[in-house]
């Protein structure tokens, strides 16, 4: 043979063996990827919980007090929300995990007997019991009584608030009951921002958020499901079918809510320790629901800007009392202009959106943590 010749070329089957290797090397590759989204790490660290279609397992956790952290695993088929919940009041919360994904939550707990939603609300509660820990009691970086100012102040902010929150639901039910689509439509616009100021206080109350803030996902039936209502419930009516036609009820349940709301508020007030804890959770909450959407609607965008205006009271208020005790308070100040700032554009990027909305709702947890560590 000349020194000069070709390189043999394979043959035909060589080819076609090639190819199919190939392309059941990348089926793997993508089959390994598609686990590693999908399957729960079993490495995870933390006290591991499992939400079915039917409830949680197991049913019953028991832990120290102190900074405990959770790793909620959703084996059902629908996104859900885990709450831990002291009565009716929401202590901690992680919403919108995917089926067959998982999510870490941190929560700061006291010793005592609390309860855990577990799945579609319809479903039973767990019970979470968390043990005392002897010297486990830290000092706060901010003294009780330096909250007495911001506290009193916000007292009086969910007050007006709340009052206009109240005239905003009179006139959505009165244009309701009237058949005038534009006036229930702006009267909505107009109660839900409001509703979105003080999400964190609404949070508080487990049975009020669900019946004033729950979305669809969240029930058996979803938007069929007859515990469906509230905003939510009178958006798709008001918005995606364009009609009036049987939010009535809907609307009357709605203001009968925020009355109680109003009431408990003017009774309770927020806790020092949800200031900070309430804004990163509702914030944060926005945040993980609209990574499962394709874009961010006009609707979820007004949303948003609530909760900013929310987050800014909060920032206010506690800026001036931690500038010498905590270093973070610059890093808060800065990722709440950096989220109104994205708010401000004509056509806000939604990535910015996401970006900012989760760097505000960190900066207020970790500003929270470092208030107090009981808190």
């Amino acid at each position: 043979m000349s020194d000069n010749a070709s390189p043999s070329v394979p043959s035909a089957g060589l080819l076609r063996l090639g190819i199919v290797l190939s392309a059941l090397v990348m089926l793997v590759a993508l089959g390994l990827f598609y686990l590693s989204l999908e399957q729960p790490a079993t490495g995870e660290q933390g006290t591991r919980v499992t939400i079915t279609a039917t409830g949680c397992e197991p049913k019953a956790l028991s832990v120290p007090a102190g900074k405990q952290r959770f790793v909620v695993i959703n084996q059902s088929e629908r996104a859900i929300e885990w709450e831990i919940l002291d009565g009716v009041m929401v202590l901690e919360e992680r919403e919108n995990i995917a089926p067959q994904l998982q999510q870490a939550i941190t929560a700061t707990l006291a010793p005592g007997e609390y309860q855990m939603t577990c799945g579609l609300l319809s479903n039973p509660r767990g019970t979470l019991t968390v043990t005392p820990v002897q010297g486990a009691d830290v000092a706060p970086a901010v003294s009780a009584k330096a909250f007495i100012g911001p506290l009193a102040e916000y007292r009086v902010y969910l007050t007006l608030q709340g009052r206009q929150l109240q005239a905003a639901v009179d006139d959505l039910q009165s244009a309701i009951a009237a058949n005038d689509l534009p006036a229930a439509q702006e009267s909505w616009r107009e109660a839900r921002l409001i509703d979105e100021r003080i999400a964190l206080a609404v949070g508080l109350f487990s049975d009020l958020d669900q019946r004033l803030n729950g979305r669809a996902d969240y029930f058996a039936q979803r938007e069929q499901d007859p515990d469906f209502a509230g905003f939510h419930r009178l958006a798709v009516g008001l918005f995606a079918q364009q009609s009036t036609a049987e939010l009535l009820p809907v609307a009357q349940q709605l203001n009968a809510d925020v009355r109680q709301l109003r009431a408990r508020l003017n009774d309770d007030g927020v806790p020092a320790a949800q200031l900070t804890r309430g804004a990163a959770r509702v914030l944060q909450a926005w945040h993980d629901y609209q990574q499962s959407q394709q874009r961010v609607s006009e609707l979820e965008l007004a949303d948003l800007r609530g909760l900013q205006q929310g987050a800014d009271k909060v920032v206010s208020l506690l800026a001036p009392l931690l500038q010498n005790q905590v270093q973070s308070v610059g890093a808060l100040q800065q990722a709440n202009l950096a989220l109104a700032d994205a708010l401000q554009q004509a056509s806000p990027d939604r990535a910015a959106l996401l970006q900012r909305s989760q760097g505000l709702a960190q900066a207020l947890a970790q500003v929270n943590e470092q208030l107090a560590p009981g808190y």
